[in-house]
């Protein structure tokens, strides 16, 4: 069984390698790069850090060097963004382990218990509101953003991939943001506009619902949403998906 997997080359070694382990053929078509921001934090203090992706760890590391952060609060969106931030030796207080989203961790009562307090959100180049929209309320809510998504461009990669997942007609498309599913889409179309409808037609595993809501929205219709927000939950959710 061939599964497509849309993330960037950068990020996607540790699901092609538990998804080979598990069987399965991973068939590489990265839809998007990201690029570092070099945005800066209006103060040097705050009294509480929020990390929306582990990508926000990963390009905010700088940033977070300008900051006095030893007695602030910090919280991460998900279990894959606390371990980034645990392995950079930043001790997090609190996520949803669950399931990641800024829906849970902003019903999380740490997160609610915040009043009155400067919260810097690390994330990406025009992501969601949801968070600051919660969290402004009561407390003065920045943003900082450390990383843009940017559709790739077009390599012998895509085309070889497209072609090699086509070839079956059993088979698992991947997709970890809205972003990346859109780029997805983008990319198919630019190679061969018939080969777009043809994918559209494969099951699709995707990481929330909001994903599975745009996904129906330009034509899936076999969609999955992972239980856990995760490698081994997108595992899971393909398993469940033969």
């Amino acid at each position: 069984m061939r599964i497509l997997l849309t993330r960037t080359l950068s990020q996607v070694q540790s699901l092609q390698t538990l998804l080979s382990e598990q069987g399965y053929q991973p068939v590489l078509f990265p839809t998007l790069e990201i690029k570092s921001l070099n945005n800066k934090p209006l103060k040097a203090n705050y009294d509480a850090l929020i990390f929306i992706s582990a990508n926000a760890v990963e390009y905010g590391l700088k940033t977070l060097k300008m900051l006095d952060y030893q007695s602030t609060k910090v919280f991460a969106v998900g279990a894959t963004t606390a371990k980034k931030l645990e392995e950079q030796g930043i001790q997090v207080d609190a996520f949803p382990a669950q399931k990641a989203s800024s829906e849970a961790l902003l019903a999380m009562s740490e997160l609610q218990a915040l009043h009155h307090q400067s919260v810097l959100i690390f994330r990406g180049e025009g992501g969601r509101e949801t968070l600051k929209e919660g969290l402004s309320k009561n407390n003065e809510v920045e943003y900082i953003e450390v990383y843009r998504r940017v559709p790739c461009n077009i390599t012998p990669l895509h085309r070889d991939s497209l072609l090699k997942f086509l070839q079956s007609n059993q088979g698992i498309i991947t997709a970890t943001s809205v972003e990346n599913l859109s780029a997805l889409v983008f990319i198919v179309k630019q190679i061969d506009k018939e080969a777009l409808n043809l994918i559209k037609r494969y099951p699709l595993v995707v990481l929330s619902e909001r994903i599975k809501v745009f996904a129906q929205s330009i034509g899936f219709n076999q969609i999955k949403v992972a239980i856990k927000t995760c490698d081994e939950g997108l595992l899971e959710a393909i398993q469940c998906s033969l």
